[in-house]
């Protein structure tokens, strides 16, 4: 009669478990089935690829990590620590990563929010601030053209590592301080509707300037470039590249991110993150075209995992 009972009560047990993921919020099941798609991704090097089945990038790792993070999973786990083991041997003797801006300063918020690896961090900095071009911008590499969303993404990177930017200066000043001067930079890229596009065109595309937003947030008065994002927002709370484009999530994750570094209330982030439930897949990934190596939208880690980081900004918990 014991043994009847104890089995009794495990069956309820899992029935009643069961039945409340299945009642989950919406939110809470996107934010796990991220998490559980992202570690279910994982290569055995440690890494995570682009697209599943695929090779382990540096990237695409430190967004997993981050992401991941972010979203409450351990700094002790043994997938973190897998995760971070890979990126630790895969920095080059100058102490960038894939001698690519990006890539490093991703890499670095990665290495920080796992709390680990501050030598690696303290190089990669070092190999960043080298890499900066006189005028105050980033290249995809050390001292190449300048190149607005490297820029965009380094000082947003900056901004997340908590950097002191200078606010106070002379726009004119060549002196003034090295981030800054990156965000002067930015600034006087504008095009006229109050957007940014990724080469000299009056067409500004929101991805790229939802990571200028970020990139300015800390220096610059943001304000009305956040009127020009919001009027790009479609009525299904998604955006797209361009006015009238069909929602991406992957934009839209951008977009979210810049809301939140632009203090932007959260009703208007929600209907974004509302979206963002409804277009994610049933295995919890999200298909795009955003990264640069995709030729047609396909599901990919790196616009999961910024799913997970935008969903977890900073304001979209506490304002």
């Amino acid at each position: 009669m014991k043994h009847y009972k104890s089995v009794l009560t495990a069956v309820l047990v899992v029935f009643f478990v069961t039945q409340a993921f299945a009642e989950a919020p919406p939110l809470y099941k996107t934010i796990n089935d991220a998490k559980a798609f992202i570690v279910q991704h994982q290569n055995r090097d440690g890494g995570w690829p682009l697209v599943p089945g695929g090779e382990s990038d540096v990237e695409i790792t430190a967004f997993a990590i981050w992401a991941l993070i972010d979203a409450g999973w351990g700094t002790g786990s043994h997938v973190i620590r897998r995760g971070v083991a890979y990126l630790r041997h895969a920095q080059h003797e100058n102490g960038s990563w894939n001698d690519n801006t990006a890539h490093t300063i991703f890499t670095v918020i990665a290495l920080a929010a796992a709390e680990t690896d501050a030598d690696a961090r303290f190089k990669g900095l070092r190999w960043l601030r080298t890499a900066q071009n006189p005028v105050g911008s980033w290249g995809k590499k050390e001292r190449t053209p300048s190149n607005i969303i490297y820029t965009a993404a380094i000082l947003a990177g900056f901004k997340r590592l908590n950097f002191k930017f200078e606010r106070e200066f002379d726009m004119n000043d060549e002196d003034i301080p090295w981030l800054s001067k990156g965000c002067r930079w930015l600034s006087e890229r504008m095009n006229i509707d109050g957007g940014w596009a990724m080469r000299p065109s009056p067409r500004s595309d929101v991805f790229v300037t939802a990571w200028v937003l970020q990139g300015l947030a800390p220096v610059f008065d943001i304000d009305a470039q956040i009127v020009w994002l919001k009027r790009m927002q479609n009525e299904d709370g998604g955006f797209g590249r361009y006015k009238g484009q069909p929602s991406d999530p992957g934009v839209t994750a951008a977009a979210i991110m810049a809301l939140a570094a632009g203090a932007d209330p959260l009703n208007t982030r929600r209907v974004a993150i509302n979206y963002l439930i409804t277009a994610r897949q049933p295995d919890g990934s999200y298909v795009s075209d955003t990264p640069i190596e995709l030729s047609e939208p396909t599901v990919n880690l790196q616009s999961t995992c910024f799913v997970l980081i935008a969903i977890h900004a900073k304001q979209d918990l506490h304002d």
